[in-house]
């Protein structure tokens, strides 16, 4: 098993000085596709800085001081990825992992107020034993339901780290959502029309902004009732 892995071979969406070090973390395979994901020892380390050295963090961790969607997390490689929550309980504070405009992975400090939630975009539905729906979600997680409304391509917003579903916010016209790839990735834009392909091309996306792009981008962060505030990147609101 690969522990570690060059620099200059990481996923580039992964943020970090390529020439500083020879070694890098490689995330251990899971929840999230390696491309699109850091190991935690690099979000806490490289990212965060809240310690310099490998060992520093590895004790960090093995003491139970950092969580990953409110499960204390000890495995230095575990995966982060698009909007997994890492709370460190040495500072009080959370970080929410996203993508800038760039395609590239970076780390939103959290208010108090969603510090305890989060979206997770549903993948795939199925229905299973006693007419229950079973949800699977981007970050690989799965969730029993009885809402038989939600489909793939909505966001449900769910509570940490029980993952209670309190809202499912659609893809559907009106709706803004976070576009997490393409030439458009980090843009935050309100849906104005779905284009359904009849062939085996994605569907595509048109916005009220002026642009398009295809529906495996869009990630719902706002509908009637709720809307989600995206958190601002080193004190600078980048998304707006």
């Amino acid at each position: 098993m690969i522990n570690k892995t060059k620099r200059l071979m990481i996923s580039r969406s992964v943020k970090i000085p390529r020439k500083t070090f020879f070694w890098g973390a490689s995330p251990r395979p899971g929840k999230h596709n390696r491309k699109d994901s850091m190991a935690l020892l690099t979000a806490l380390r490289d990212y965060l800085k809240i310690g310099d050295k490998e060992r520093e963090i590895t004790r960090i961790l093995v003491n139970g001081l950092v969580k990953v969607d409110g499960k204390i997390v000890k495995d230095r490689r575990y995966p982060v990825g698009f909007m997994d929550l890492i709370t460190i309980d040495q500072v009080g504070k959370s970080f929410r992992v996203l993508y800038d405009r760039k395609g590239g992975l970076v780390l939103g400090e959290e208010s108090k107020d969603n510090s305890d939630k989060k979206l997770m975009k549903v993948m795939d539905k199925s229905t299973i034993k006693g007419g229950k729906i079973q949800l699977s979600f981007h970050d690989g997680q799965i969730v029993v339901s009885d809402n038989k409304e939600v489909k793939p391509g909505d966001v449900a917003l769910v509570t940490i780290p029980g993952k209670k579903i309190q809202e499912v916010m659609k893809l559907q016209p009106g709706n803004k959502v976070f576009l997490t790839g393409g030439s458009h990735a980090g843009n935050v834009a309100t849906i104005k029309k779905i284009e359904i392909k009849e062939s085996s091309h994605k569907n595509l996306i048109h916005f009220e902004e002026g642009y398009s792009t295809i529906t495996d981008y869009a990630f719902v962060v706002g509908g009637a009732k709720y809307s989600y505030e995206i958190p601002k990147i080193g004190g600078v609101a980048v998304y707006e």
